[in-house]
């Protein structure tokens, strides 16, 4: 008996040693700050927030179901700051303070966004080294906001683009009009994949639209500075299937990117029938089923000859298409590949530089037009 209460004794002390050198590394690990890549492009980068309400749609997924759709969009842009001029915070000012940090264990689990430093500048002023520039529309992966995707944002506007993020109401944590926190809900976490699709494709419409408006306004940051012509989408997981569906139904779609998403929606029928990039990790297209290698068929239905590209990234899964492969997330860090994070990071705004030159600006890239000695990690995949 006594030699059982000695190593009952001895293991409830191991455990709590174990314990306790647990809490310490999560706490040096989630009190690290992070700084992330920089952007590669001439321009400096300028970031606006938006919160816009969809009129002509009833929400899906609000409680009542008869609230119009309402989203927050970011917007990132090339920019001429002040001399001087602090950068922005990870979330604005409003986000941080309505979210801020949720406490206990769960601010242990990853870098909070108060340690998470990027680029741009808040409401810097927009550069002149174009008189217009072209318009991109992004939407994150489920679960996801567009915070997650800064440092491809940044490195995209400091080229030239401006790219409006849209953040998925209820499928997201949100702030929205005069600080209005909106939670995710079941309502749309549960909803049919197809229908989240075809709802996030529509908000991304309408954020482009909105974007024209403020382009065709007479005063303004963007009065005048947008091209109309032609729009690109793209997004991540979820937010790519969005992003193909848009384009679907967009007239002044010029192409669509899907960053390592299945596809869901009325495309999966019609096709695309207009340029497409899918962009995945490793082994997206080699799973047993094979499901998301019959979508990709399935979309590259009508594209233009030599205007579809099916291209894999070895060492990368699926949250390397995300900053998180750059700061500390104990919790996702089982999705995140072999690659390093800022190289996935910057092969993704690569190639979606790439694309959106040759079929948004009609400047042909010739990255997309085989292997690149540049980044040998990337495979092109047969359609």
């Amino acid at each position: 008996m006594r030699w059982a209460k000695r190593a009952l004794i001895g293991a409830v002390v191991l455990f709590l040693v174990i314990l306790m050198a647990a809490f310490s590394y999560l706490k040096v690990q989630s009190d690290r700050s992070a700084v992330l890549p920089g952007p590669t492009g001439p321009d400096r980068v300028g970031r606006s927030v938006y919160v816009w309400a969809d009129q002509s749609r009833m929400d899906p997924f609000a409680p009542n179901g008869s609230t119009p759709r309402e989203l927050s969009v970011w917007v990132w842009y090339p920019a001429s700051p002040a001399p001087g001029a602090p950068t922005a915070s990870y979330w604005p000012a409003e986000w941080q303070r309505a979210l801020g940090e949720g406490g206990g264990i769960n601010d242990l689990l990853h870098t909070r966004p108060a340690l998470i430093h990027p680029h741009a500048v808040e409401e810097a002023s927009i550069s002149d080294s174009q008189g217009r520039y072209p318009l991109l529309v992004f939407a994150p992966g489920q679960g996801l906001s567009v915070a997650d995707y800064t440092t491809i944002a940044e490195d995209l506007a400091s080229n030239g683009y401006v790219v409006a993020g849209v953040n998925p109401t209820y499928s997201v944590d949100v702030v929205l009009s005069s600080g209005q926190v909106v939670r995710s809900a079941s309502k749309a976490e549960n909803a049919n994949y197809g229908q989240l699709a075809s709802v996030w494709g529509d908000d991304m419409r309408f954020a482009a639209h909105q974007m024209d408006s403020l382009s065709a306004a007479s005063t303004g940051r963007f009065s005048g500075r947008l091209e109309s012509a032609g729009i690109g989408f793209f997004g991540h997981s979820l937010g790519g299937a969005a992003a193909v569906q848009a384009c679907r139904h967009e007239d002044r779609c010029s192409g669509a990117a899907d960053l390592d998403g299945r596809l869901g929606g009325d495309v999966l029928q019609t096709g695309l029938g207009k340029p497409f990039l899918f962009l995945g990790s490793q082994s997206s297209l080699s799973a047993t089923d094979g499901a998301l290698k019959t979508q990709v068929r399935s979309a590259l239905r009508g594209v233009p000859a030599g205007q579809g590209h099916v291209l894999t990234v070895a060492g990368a899964e699926h949250y390397n298409f995300t900053d998180q492969g750059v700061y500390f997330d104990l919790v996702n860090s089982a999705f995140l590949g072999s690659i390093d994070g800022a190289r996935a990071l910057r092969i993704s705004s690569r190639y979606l530089e790439a694309f959106f030159s040759s079929y948004e600006l009609g400047h042909p890239d010739q990255l997309l037009a085989g292997p690149s000695s540049a980044f040998p990690e990337v495979r092109a995949e047969p359609a």
